[in-house]
């Protein structure tokens, strides 16, 4: 069974850059009080987004079904890529415009690139030359 589940991609964007730039602080010496408190309560800020990452991948999995193997190692390397679940590499978007998430909006990509037609319609036809070979009418 699969649930849906809304969450503001650009809060978690927001989130995942602010953990991508806390990554890349380096810790200062400790000689100064003021400055190792700040690093401290940084680097617990850090955990703390670290479980909320784990925690949203885990909430993530549990609302889509039949995950295939393939499409849990292209989730992985896409969020190892600092990207979120609840956005997708083709940009899909659902009936509302809001994106779609990662293995929903890869499996509709899929979907749209073997068969097009069953969502643009029929493929335009080209006209015999379309009297291109004609000499121009001006």
């Amino acid at each position: 069974m699969s649930a849906n589940v809304t969450v503001s991609s650009y809060l978690l964007e927001d989130i995942f850059r602010l953990l991508d730039y806390l990554g890349e602080l380096e810790p200062h010496k400790s000689g100064y009080a003021p400055r190792l408190s700040y690093d401290n309560a940084f680097r617990d800020l850090q955990l703390k987004i670290q479980k909320l990452q784990r925690k949203t991948f885990s909430a993530y999995l549990l609302t889509v079904d039949n995950i295939t193997e393939s499409e849990m190692l292209d989730l992985h390397e896409w969020v190892a890529f600092g990207n979120s679940v609840y956005d997708n590499p083709c940009s899909m978007s659902d009936k509302f415009g809001r994106p779609m998430d990662f293995i929903n909006g890869c499996r509709m990509a899929f979907e749209m690139a073997t068969d097009p037609s069953g969502f643009f319609g029929e493929e335009p036809h080209s006209v015999d030359g379309g009297g291109l070979d004609d000499e121009l009418p001006f």
